[in-house]
Parts: C-alpha cells; structure tokens; sequence
C-alpha cells in the first residue's frame, strides 16, 4: 500500500471500525468499544402480504448484523438490539427485496440507540408500499425515539452509507442478497476535517473559515471469497473518481477493506465531499452498483470538538479540553445519539507515552472516549507542548488529532496544525 499520512490517519481511525461479523438471528456479542449492548427491543407491525407481497423482513445493523423473520398472516415481529441503528427490508417470499423501511425527513434507519430508556416494544401499526418504500402507519421518531430537529438532521446525513445498502442489498447482482449468503459489500467513507490550527504558542486553535472539510476518502469493505488484491472505483459525473485504482486493502478477519486515495481540493474554497449519484466498483469482473444520495447538507452539519489546551507550570500538556461545534455554533444538543466515540493522538517530537502508537511522530493516543467526555487528562504528563521559535532539539507537538466515529460506522479525522508564521 502507498504509505502517507493521510492513509496512516485512516488506518488509526477506522481500525477500530472493522471487528466485524455477519451473524444471523445474533444481534449480542458485538465489540464493546464499538456499541452499547442494550436491552432489546421488539418491532412488530402489519403489512399486506398479498398486495405487497411481503413475506419476511431482514434487519440489518449499522454493524453488519442481520436478522430475519417470516410475516405470518401479515403481521411481523423481530427483537433488536437497542444499542445501535438498524435498517429493515421487506422480502419475498424468494428472499428478494421488495423494499425498505422509511421514516420522516430522510431517515431511512431506526436509531435504537437513541431510543427512550426504558422502552422495550415499538409497533409501527400499519406499514404500506409506495414502489420500494415502505412507510409505516406509526413513526417511532417523536414517540418513543425522541429527537431535537438539529439530531434529525445529522441522522439523516450519517445513515446514507447505510440507506444504501437497504436500498440494493444484492450489490454483486446475482439475484441473492448478500448478507444471506454470507457475503458483504459496504461503501464507507472518513472525512478529513480541518477547523482551524494553533498560531505559535496559542492554546486554543484560530479557526479557519477556508473551508471545514479538506476531504476525504471513500471505503469498500468485503466480505466474499477469494477477494482480488485491487479493485477500481469510478464515480458520476463530477467526481475523480473513474476507474480509479484502489489505494490498497487491509484484512480485518475475514474482511478486506480497499481504500480509494485520498481525495482533496487545496484551490477549492468549498468543503470537498463525495460526488451524489451512482458508483461504480470493478470487482472480479463484475460492478459492484453503489447510489449515494447528495450530500450538500454534510456541510452545513459537521460536527467538530473545539479544543482548548492546559499546560503544566513546567510547559508540558496536563489535559485537553473541549466543546463541540457546527459551522452554526456550539452544539447544546445531545450528542450521544450521532456519535459512539471520541480518540484523542498527538504527533509531534519530543518524549512519547509509552501506551502511544508506534510511529516515531505519535507521542500520544487516548483511549476511546465517550462523546459526554469533554475534558481529558493526559495519561503521561512529559508531553512538551513547545510554545518557542523552532529550534535544533526542539521538543514540540506539531498536530492534535480528535477522531471520531457516528453510529453508522463513518469516521471523522478533526486536525488542527501547529503554525509557527
């Protein structure tokens, strides 16, 4: 794989992500760090089976996991986890898909991890069909999910990847779905955000109105048999993105992940995004078909953590702390039903913890923080923050990263850079 640090920052970033697994009728047993194991939560609802011809419906996890249950005499019940999101389709009776479950305001998911504690049942009444649109007689968001405008907005946002996998759950086109045959094609993607930098000594950053979002990069995750070692994306129009060539993969068990290279606009004053439309992957001959609705509102709704940074009387960093922000202002609304997680690295020279990375320039790295965690205590306090002119020997920190993941696996690299002129 082509070495950067922007393909290094990825790494750090989604490495976390990919302790996945594709387990029917299994939504327990996920990995700690990635989802709160709730208590579960039954979904029952009524839909046609003659007009809709709706048999079974598959609920597939913003972690991968499925489950699927028969409609018996048009009625559907399935227990799910209330720690993350999921989506629902409506099958056949061949197990093909009809279509998928869709909510108010562009939300095409059931957030059950912001779902109202202590709320074990959810009956969506009446579901009816509008083509592949399924539409149910009760919204669980304002009932039993409740949500501020701003939170649905962001969900709307965050479960795109998601949305579009409900909406061609058989990716490969070989008239089965995917995840029912043991497989996996996944479009992901990690944005690289930038609000502002540290000017010389200062210990809180000067933000940076160019532009939020530097860019990004996008990710097929896989899971199938004899997995080429490249792959080749194309894009819609706008995008440069065409029969690009993956930047590389990495194995994660039995997934492999190839990433595009990193794509950026320095000249463009505009927050760089991925390009709405279809997707092509060339994979084994094949193309993998991905439709990515527009993703304009993303910049208007990025949410980054604004640090502030405390030293010691001797100049070495004591702790970071933080507020989160949109490009509106600071953010006063829960923030735990978008984000899962929060890691903290410092890069820079000088003297390194030593539960860091391995890499000579990572000095620090946090454990992962709960996103109601907004200040954070060094583990090693030896960590110089360097408020002088470089100079030979200098001990300094060049960057502080803030990573973070959304509950639909997206992850986010906030950066702010040192400046010294």
């Amino acid at each position: 794989m082509k070495a950067s640090k922007f393909f290094f920052f990825m790494l750090v970033a989604v490495s976390l992500s990919f302790s996945i697994s594709c387990n029917k009728d299994d939504d327990n047993g996920g990995d700690g760090n990635q989802d709160i194991i709730g208590t579960p939560v039954t979904i029952t609802g009524v839909v046609n089976s003659e007009t809709t011809q709706a048999k079974k419906i598959v609920a597939i996890s913003s972690t991968d996991r499925y489950k699927i249950s028969d409609i018996v005499n048009n009625q559907f019940s399935i227990e799910l986890d209330n720690g993350k999101p999921w989506g629902i389709i409506f099958l056949n009776e061949m197990e093909l898909p009809l279509g998928f479950l869709s909510l108010d305001n562009g939300i095409e998911s059931l957030p059950l991890n912001g779902i109202t504690p202590g709320t074990d049942s959810i009956n969506l009444k009446t579901v009816i069909s509008d083509g592949n649109i399924f539409i149910p007689e009760h919204n669980p968001i304002g009932a039993e999910i409740i949500l501020t405008d701003e939170q649905k907005e962001s969900i709307a946002t965050m479960d795109d990847y998601l949305a579009a996998l409900l909406k061609n759950p058989d990716v490969n086109n070989n008239g089965k779905i995917d995840l029912l045959e043991g497989k996996l094609f996944k479009l992901e993607v990690i944005y690289f955000i930038k609000p502002g930098n540290f000017i010389g000594g200062d210990l809180i950053p000067t933000y940076n109105s160019y532009k939020l979002i530097e860019g990004y990069k996008l990710f097929l995750t896989v899971k199938d048999e004899n997995m080429p070692n490249t792959l080749y994306f194309t894009g819609p129009a706008g995008s440069p993105l065409n029969n690009s060539q993956a930047e590389g993969f990495m194995d994660f068990g039995s997934h492999r992940m190839y990433s595009t290279t990193y794509i950026y606009d320095l000249l463009d004053t505009v927050s760089c995004i991925p390009v709405s439309g279809q997707y092509k992957i060339q994979y084994k001959g094949t193309d993998l078909i991905f439709n990515l609705p527009n993703q304009d509102y993303v910049k208007s709704n990025i949410v980054y953590p604004w640090p502030t940074i405390v030293l010691n009387s001797g100049g070495t960093m004591n702790k970071i702390d933080w507020v989160y922000r949109a490009p509106a202002g600071i953010i006063n609304f829960n923030l735990s039903v978008l984000i899962r997680s929060m890691q903290i690295q410092i890069e820079g020279e000088g003297n390194k913890c030593e539960s860091s990375n391995s890499l000579g320039s990572r000095l620090y790295d946090s454990p992962w923080l709960p996103v109601s965690t907004t200040s954070h205590a060094l583990s090693c306090q030896n960590i110089d923050w360097g408020s002088v002119s470089p100079s030979p020997g200098w001990k300094h920190v060049d960057r502080v990263m803030m990573t973070y993941e959304d509950h639909y696996e997206t992850s986010y690299v906030v950066m702010y850079e040192r400046r010294w002129n």
